[in-house]
């Protein structure tokens, strides 16, 4: 279709009517006409509710209504958009009646009140969803893990991506287009972005941001295009389109399911553009050992790149060796993920024995291990790298491993010796009490610890992983580490098998600690009606109102006076846990929506392939494009590569 031809029908203009202008200016109506429908439809949700509050919880109201334009905007443009919707959706028989603006913005701050009283919500429904988890019975049926009675693999969970269908090419090119013309965040930077996006705010954040059919743009750079599914047949296209395209520095492909192909792909683009990304977020791509020894062979070339992400690819216990070049060779990597990476026990050993036997600094200060089968030998390894001269590791994630006691006993060795540790997240390792007290006591008077984490893991079933088991044996042990800590802000031990003794003993260390700002701890055992068990669950009460009053007022201490408990676990504690510098660079509207509105109820998060879809076999096999259209895809036993049952 002619460029022309197409503006015309975009903007409801004749052809000839289209040509009269040297540079076609696109109307606002297209976009007032969709801002009045999504303001229209919201609306409608709440219309019979004469108070917000009224509002049941079961109408959600989308979010992207704060991204609405307002009378009074700085920028013209918006201002006017205003007046248009308004005008649409509430017409007036006069041009100048203020009637529509003013009933538009009355809807609108309705929208965005409830859209607050919504989040509220939101934190109490997870709150009590949490609790309401049948952990309990789950972690009784358990008890203390015996690696010999009950084994279970060290070879590491799953890197299996989630379900997921190959995207349409025609649903991708206006992004691309984008991306090749130069474009950015701006709807003005390029004619695609004119005529096929939408901008937006980015929800919590308020980042300027460009959205197409599939793909989003930032103004801090990020390139989103996180479970879009590219797929092995569009990822060559992308890696193209970015060839002219300065603006994109974080490059987000998660769950795309790319495969070697697409990972040899992105090294040809690493070939010629070494330094253009700092970030690379490549979750659940497909990516083997041997496409990853590709990506290793260029990314150690950069001098630009600081976070790489490899959750859910199964690199195996054989990209070790590459794991190590890309550690110490890669002149500024500071964060490495590597969940569920099917590493295995012998991976993770062979990666850290290396590591540790190098003698020079490395950048690395953030890794994550989670679900990757680390059992005693990887602790005692990663306990060397620990207590090694030249570790300046910040943060350790290893949850959801076959840790078990003994290997945090060996692992504690390697950390009380370590000068550089904040974070460390050891939850539904199978720990118990001996495990728990080696772990606190090498902890004990660290300068630098803010987040500890021994609780249980959601996934702790799914991946095939084991409970940790706390009683009262561990009371004085996390006791004293709250008290010896003067850093420490966040400590989560969750459900526990401690009676109300065990836990008003640490909560006794809690009230006193000038520096915790969020503490979460509670026990799986049903309240006993002995009166000796009454009064220590009476005081128990007592002292968890206490801690509360006394973590609060820590939290205004340090986020302002005016700073609620609820902003602070909305806003800012996910940045105890990780380090904002990196891990907000991999921020998704796509992930995040989805995690929304699964959390809602509202979404399921499919997380096992159909027995017999073949879509990962031909990703994993594929040397170019696949076909896409799923009904028509026909699977030829022996066959290397895909195959396709259209004719052409």
């Amino acid at each position: 279709m002619a460029l022309a031809t197409k503006i015309s029908k975009i903007h409801g203009l004749q052809p000839s009517v289209a040509l009269s202008y040297a540079t076609p200016k696109p109307s606002p109506s297209r976009l007032a006409t969709y801002w009045a429908a999504k303001l229209q439809q919201q609306t409608s949700l709440i219309a019979s509710y004469a108070e917000i509050e009224d509002v049941p919880i079961e109408a959600r109201i989308d979010e992207s209504v704060l991204d609405a334009p307002r009378r009074r905007a700085a920028d013209p443009e918006a201002a006017q958009l205003a007046q248009d919707i308004a005008q649409i959706m509430f017409p007036s028989a006069t041009s100048n009646s203020l009637f529509p603006i003013i009933q538009y913005e009355k809807d609108l701050q309705r929208l965005r009140k409830l859209v607050l009283v919504q989040r509220k919500r939101t934190i109490e429904e997870n709150t009590k969803r949490n609790e309401s988890v049948t952990w309990g019975p789950r972690i009784m049926k358990q008890g203390p893990w015996n690696p010999i009675t009950d084994p279970t693999s060290l070879t590491g969970a799953a890197s299996l991506p989630m379900p997921v269908q190959i995207a349409n090419p025609e649903t991708l090119a206006p992004f691309f287009k984008h991306l090749a013309l130069g474009g950015n965040e701006s709807k003005g930077s390029t004619l695609s972005g004119v005529e096929e996006a939408v901008e937006m705010k980015e929800p919590a954040y308020d980042t300027a941001s460009l959205e197409f059919e599939k793909g989003v743009l930032y103004s801090d750079n990020r390139m989103d295009l996180c479970k879009m599914v590219l797929g092995p047949n569009n990822i060559a296209a992308l890696m193209e389109s970015l060839k002219t395209n300065e603006f994109v520095t974080h490059f987000l492909l998660g769950n795309n399911i790319i495969g070697p192909h697409g990972a040899k792909c992105i090294a040809e683009f690493l070939k010629d553009y070494p330094n253009r990304m700092d970030t690379w977020y490549l979750a659940g791509n497909c990516i083997d050992a041997a496409s990853f020894g590709l990506l290793v062979d260029e990314w150690v070339k950069s001098t630009s790149v600081t976070n790489i992400w490899l959750k859910r690819n199964p690199l195996g216990l054989h990209a070790a060796d590459d794991l190590v070049r890309l550690v110490t060779q890669t002149r500024n990597l500071r964060t490495l993920d590597l969940d569920q990476t099917e590493l295995g026990d012998e991976g993770v050993s062979r990666f850290f024995t290396s590591l540790a036997q190098w003698d020079k600094p490395v950048a690395l200060r953030h890794i994550y291990l989670n679900g990757t089968g680390i059992g005693v030998k990887a602790a005692t390894a990663i306990a060397g790298y620990l207590a090694s001269p030249h570790c300046a590791l910040d943060s350790l994630y290893a949850s959801n491993n076959p840790i078990g006691s003994d290997g945090l006993v060996a692992l504690a060795v390697g950390l009380k010796k370590n000068k550089s540790m904040s974070r460390v997240a050891l939850a539904s390792v199978g720990a118990s009490d001996e495990g728990v007290i080696a772990l606190c006591s090498s902890l004990e008077k660290n300068l630098k610890l803010i987040t500890l984490d021994i609780g249980q893991s959601y996934a702790t079933e799914d991946l095939g992983t084991r409970y940790n088991w706390i009683t009262d044996r561990s009371a004085f042990a996390i006791h004293n580490l709250v008290s010896s800590s003067p850093q420490l802000a966040h400590l989560n031990i969750a459900q526990c098998a401690m009676t109300h003794l065990g836990l008003t003993t640490i909560l006794e260390a809690v009230v006193e600690s000038p520096t915790l700002l969020f503490y979460r701890a509670s026990t799986i055992w049903p309240q006993s009606r002995e009166s000796a068990a009454i009064n220590a669950g009476q005081k128990h009460a007592k002292l968890v109102e206490t801690a509360h009053t006394v973590l609060l007022k820590n939290v205004q201490n340090v986020y302002g006076k005016d700073t609620s408990y609820d902003e602070f676990m909305t806003e800012h504690k996910r940045w105890l846990v990780n380090d904002k510098t990196d891990v907000r660079k991999i921020d998704s509207v796509y992930r995040n929506r989805d995690a929304q509105l699964a959390r809602r109820g509202l979404k399921k998060l499919d997380k096992w392939w159909n027995e017999g879809d073949q879509t990962l076999k031909e990703v994993m096999g594929a040397v170019g494009p696949v076909c896409t259209l799923r009904k028509q895809k026909a699977y030829v036993g022996g066959a290397v590569g895909p195959t396709c049952a259209m004719k052409t």
